[in-house]
């Protein structure tokens, strides 16, 4: 069985900066000679070199409070001012928590404490008249994973900045639509060794924008790639995200502008299996009163409403047809299009019929079309109608019946 303890050597292999990765480095062997003070200075100073450094990207970056607090860092150090330095060291992780935004408060409480015992450790200062502190092998391997997975492996973009950095590359003319190429630009992003609060952010932030109302398909193409990114990188957080957001995130949306939902659906229609029960329901309850007839080619193959949608079908009416724009028309929307144009009851009807008919025409059975032909013959609305030498036209290019046949149809 494995051990759950870090191996100390592949934490090394984690840090991103070689100078921190010495000190760590430095760290790792001490403590595995038993010592464990040594262990915890190394530790603080591979931390310290890592947030200076840091701070000298960003400053590069253009980040004005990086700027600034360069600056200050440069100025103690120039001048010799010993009492400006040490405050800046005593400050530096409230800095990285609360303006540069590089640890969370969780990990700040943990890397303070490094800071704690590390002035514990290099300090002349006695737990008693007779003692100095020894820290347990526990406590110096601890901070040592927290140096290294807090700190130590994150670029020097993390929180707020990252996300903006992470959103601008999204919202870009040539961020790309494909998945493999997407995944090129991420590599190269602060999402690549991102914290776990910054996938969860910028997955969900991602999620909100696909529900945006007369989204172009551009950008949507553009958001799917980046999802998808996300998931390959991180499926684990992608899936708890999912578990846990999903269902609010669907709820927010206005009940006026569901079928936007469903577009997502259509692309993630995993995503059904993470919904709670109460989002379902309405979901399902919105596929069988009001859901948009142009989703029909998703629904009747999705097989959890695919019942719902036959019944949304049935009640639906000419004027939803001839709104309907579907790349290939699905065959029961198809029957469900010549059951109405066969039993025209008005040239009004036939008239407004026949050019979805005409649109699809090439696509329509050898028995959807004798339906049609048969309409024709029996239905005076139809045969006297304007529009129906067109339709007979484009029937006649259909490829599921040869020119003799059709001309035997029309001759009955």
């Amino acid at each position: 069985m494995a051990s759950p303890l870090s191996d100390l050597d592949e934490l090394v292999l984690k840090c991103r900066d070689e100078k921190a990765k010495s000190y760590i480095k430095e760290a790792v062997s001490c403590y595995k000679s038993g010592a464990f003070r040594s262990a915890i200075v190394s530790t603080w100073v591979a931390v310290s070199f890592d947030i200076i450094d840091k701070i000298r990207e960003l400053s590069l970056a253009g980040d004005k409070e990086a700027e600034v607090q360069l600056k200050a860092f440069e100025k103690a150090r120039d001048e010799g001012d010993i009492s400006h330095s040490l405050k800046f060291e005593r400050e530096m992780l409230m800095v990285c928590r609360d303006k540069l935004e590089l640890i969370s408060h969780l990990e700040f409480i943990d890397l303070a404490r490094l800071q704690e015992d590390r002035n514990r450790c290099a300090h002349p200062s006695m737990t008693s008249d007779s003692q100095i502190f020894n820290p347990s092998a526990e406590l110096a391997r601890v901070h040592i994973r927290s140096a290294v997975e807090y700190l130590l492996q994150y670029p020097p973009v993390q929180g707020k900045s990252a996300m903006d950095i992470l959103l601008k590359e999204v919202d870009s003319d040539y961020f790309p639509t494909n998945m493999d190429k997407a995944l090129i630009v991420f590599k190269s992003s602060p999402l690549i060794k991102a914290r776990e609060s910054l996938v969860r952010n910028f997955l969900v932030v991602l999620l909100k924008k696909l529900l945006e109302i007369n989204l172009d398909f551009s950008r949507m193409s553009k958001l799917i790639a980046a999802i998808k990114s996300v998931e390959e990188l991180y499926k684990d957080i992608y899936n708890a995200v999912l578990e846990h957001k999903i269902s609010s995130i669907f709820r927010s949306v206005d009940d006026k502008d569901l079928d936007v939902v469903f577009y997502v659906l259509r692309y993630f229609p995993d995503y059904w299996c993470f919904l709670d029960d109460a989002m379902r329901q309405k979901l399902n309850s919105y596929v069988l009163v009001k859901i948009n007839i142009n989703h029909m080619d998703f629904l009747l193959n999705f097989e959890v409403l695919r019942k719902s949608a036959l019944y949304r079908l049935d009640k639906v009416t000419i004027e939803e047809l001839a709104k309907s724009k579907f790349f290939l028309m699905p065959e029961e929307v198809a029957d469900k299009t010549i059951e109405f144009y066969v039993n025209s009851s008005s040239f009004e009807d036939s008239n407004k019929i026949a050019p979805i008919l005409q649109r699809h025409s090439i696509e329509f059975s050898y028995d959807q079309i004798k339906k049609i032909m048969k309409g024709y013959k029996e239905n005076s609305q139809i045969y006297s109608s304007h529009s129906v030498i067109g339709l007979l036209n484009c029937l006649r290019s259909n490829e599921k019946v040869n020119v003799e046949e059709f001309n035997s149809l029309i001759n009955e």
